[in-house]
């Protein structure tokens, strides 16, 4: 049975991490999925050592013919993300394994600057000297990405399949953001926002994961949550915010749509047909946005949006295509 090794931040807290568990945990008919971790929380030390240590992994991978993978998935961001996973695909290479560069940021093509760019040449060229097949999240990324990189194939994120919508009745004025605490996640512009939109319903109630603390009483700052506890605020809450400065194809908008949550996302963020979307920091607009979500005469949900692209059973099925004709190719 032929083998697919995951390379990534497969044990930090994040998106990326919970796609490269799901892919792993649901491989392709036929094949076998295993992960490898390339970096940690913490010191600049600790995640340079291991990114040592998963690199002597795959050394050592490469040459047990009983360990050897079949094909080699890296999972990056841009930046020094790419620039460590670079290194993986020229090993894999080398031993006669393909290998497939899979790109999670929301800031890729900022990062490459132009199609004509440094970065953009070499990324071309890096990419015909290692064979490397590219994959982006979702037909909108395809057509962003290829003027800088080349020809790349696209495939949606998978959804859990323990993420499903409940006939538990929603609460009335519900706001909920999920997110790690950073700044690009927009955690204080939806605090302004929520604070104007307070002034028109005051019962108004807002839930944030990332922070652990606020100010206010009627938002519950409730840190990292686990699965379950997450799988609950997207069953219950009114909508979904997500005002971030830029997103790959985030998990959270997929899983809300999934549990039937509407959502109102930035205008940055490229996400699927039917949502609510406002202007970046613009909170005029937000508030208008949300306020006109309440004001709505009919309970409105995300029911009627095309989900089953994103369900893991499709997702794997596409993956285990492009995995054969990695091999064949």
């Amino acid at each position: 049975m032929p083998k697919v090794l995951h390379i990534g931040p497969c044990e930090t807290p994040g998106g990326m991490a919970n796609v490269m568990r799901i892919l792993a945990e649901h491989p392709p008919e036929g094949w076998e999925a295993e992960l490898l971790s390339s970096h940690v929380v913490g010191s600049h030390w600790g995640k340079w050592r291991a990114y040592r240590q998963a690199r002597a992994a795959l050394a050592a991978m490469l040459k047990d013919e009983t360990r050897r993978p079949d094909i080699v998935h890296l999972h990056t961001a841009a930046d020094w993300s790419w620039w460590r996973k670079r290194r993986f695909a020229q090993m894999a290479h080398k031993a006669g394994v393909p290998n497939i560069v899979h790109i999670h940021s929301g800031q890729f093509d900022t990062w490459l600057g132009t199609p004509e760019s440094k970065r953009s040449r070499a990324m071309k060229s890096f990419r015909k000297a290692n064979q490397t097949h590219v994959v982006v999240l979702g037909e909108g990324w395809k057509q962003r990405l290829e003027p800088y990189l080349g020809i790349v194939h696209a495939i949606n994120n998978p959804v859990d399949a323990d993420i499903q919508s409940s006939a538990v009745e929603r609460d009335a004025l519900h706001l909920l953001l999920l997110g790690r605490d950073d700044a690009v996640k927009g955690h204080q512009f939806a605090i302004t926002v929520c604070e104007k939109v307070r002034q028109k319903y005051p019962e108004l109630k807002v839930t944030m994961t990332g922070i652990s603390s606020s100010t206010h009483d009627w938002v519950s700052a409730r840190g990292w949550v686990g699965e379950l506890e997450k799988i609950h605020l997207l069953q219950t809450a009114s909508l979904l915010l997500v005002p971030s400065a830029f997103e790959g194809q985030p998990l959270v908008i997929l899983e809300a749509l999934t549990c039937g949550l509407q959502v109102l996302a930035s205008d940055r963020v490229i996400s699927p047909e039917g949502i609510f979307s406002a202007p970046y920091q613009d909170v005029e607009a937000w508030v208008s946005s949300v306020c006109g979500f309440f004001e709505s005469s009919e309970i409105q949900t995300a029911d009627k949006i095309q989900t089953d692209v994103f369900k893991i059973e499709l997702v794997s099925q596409q993956w285990g295509t492009f995995y054969s004709n990695c091999l064949d190719s």
